[in-house]
């Protein structure tokens, strides 16, 4: 019978590592939290810089998505392998 090792340690790690990874995107910086238009300098450069925020904010959200999805995922897997070996346990126990 073939052995089936699932690193459950490893998985937990993979999904505590996952939710740092999240909070760090939170806390992004754009033109906003770090200062205003006059900042920027010259006035001809605020639509880029503006432009430029909007697609970070958009680029760092679909990491958001990915990364809750990938989190999700791992976190189904642990659980089903949890069912399984409570199962295995039950089936296994003299009734």
């Amino acid at each position: 019978m073939a052995r089936i090792r699932i690193p459950g340690d490893e998985l937990t790690e993979v999904i505590t590592v996952l939710a740092r990874i999240r909070d760090r995107l939170e806390r992004v910086a754009n033109l906003e939290s770090v200062g205003t238009e006059d900042d920027v300098g010259d006035r001809a450069l605020v639509g880029g810089v503006r432009s430029f925020d909007g697609a970070w904010r958009d680029g760092h959200e679909r990491v958001r998505e990915n990364t809750d999805t990938f989190r999700e995922m791992v976190e189904g897997i642990l659980e089903n392998f949890r069912k399984a070996d409570e199962e295995t346990v039950a089936a296994l126990e003299p009734e």
